[in-house]
């Protein structure tokens, strides 16, 4: 019997608020210059976000096999775990986070601000990722669901509303720092309605200004 998506989320949520936790203790013992503080967390954010994509990797892909089996779908598929490897955009994020160790008077707390949500986001990607192109790659999935908690942000709960299934290919996930969401396939015979226009623009990397002023009315409005 697979686990309740509840319970894999919260599974999901406690990995990376470890991975976030360590580097945050690891950032507030650093000692140094500015130039020597940054190199360090260029070598090791890397390092700990890749540990932990493994095991977000893995759990997505276990579980996902325990839903298949569940769903008890004709044709044989065995999910794969998926690891994006987004080095160049992760150094990226981490010197613009020690950007201000470098200022008159450094703000470590400033670094840690702008440093542990993208790092939270980072670890929790290969989950989604894992779901998402299992969910394309397989026959017998229609698609992938978002899985919030409930109590998130109005962003996260609409696209998540009513159960959507994303069956587009083009359907990306879309999500900011400190999100807790997870996704789940969906397979023949499913239960849900397919998203509607609005969270499939909802979950576009780039929105028009009119898109994304109705997407604000919308979120006002109904959460």
């Amino acid at each position: 019997m697979a686990a309740p998506a509840s319970q894999v989320r919260s599974t999901l949520s406690d990995l990376a608020d470890n991975g976030v936790a360590r580097l945050a203790a690891v950032l507030a013992q650093l000692d140094g210059t500015p130039e020597s503080i940054r190199g360090y967390l260029l070598d090791l954010t890397p390092v700990l976000i890749s540990a932990y994509s493994d095991g977000t990797s893995s759990l997505a892909a276990d579980w996902y096999d325990d839903l298949r089996e569940q769903a008890a779908p004709a044709r044989a598929f065995t999910a794969e775990p998926v690891v994006v490897e987004r080095w160049e955009k992760v150094g990226r994020m981490v010197a613009w986070s020690s950007e201000p160790l470098f200022l008159p008077e450094p703000d470590r707390g400033l670094v840690a601000k702008r440093l542990l949500p993208e790092v939270q986001k980072e670890i929790v990607r290969p989950f989604r990722d894992t779901v998402t192109t299992n969910s394309k790659r397989d026959p017998a999935s229609v698609g992938w669901r978002r899985v919030s908690s409930g109590s998130g942000c109005k962003f996260c709960r609409m696209l998540a509303d009513k159960g959507a299934i994303f069956k587009a290919e083009t359907a990306r996930f879309a999500a900011h720092g400190n999100c807790h969401c997870s996704a789940a396939p969906a397979f023949d015979g499913g239960d849900g309605p397919e998203a509607s226009a609005l969270q499939y623009v909802a979950s576009q990397r780039r929105r028009s200004e009119t898109d994304r002023a109705r997407l604000r009315e919308y979120l006002n409005a109904n959460y």
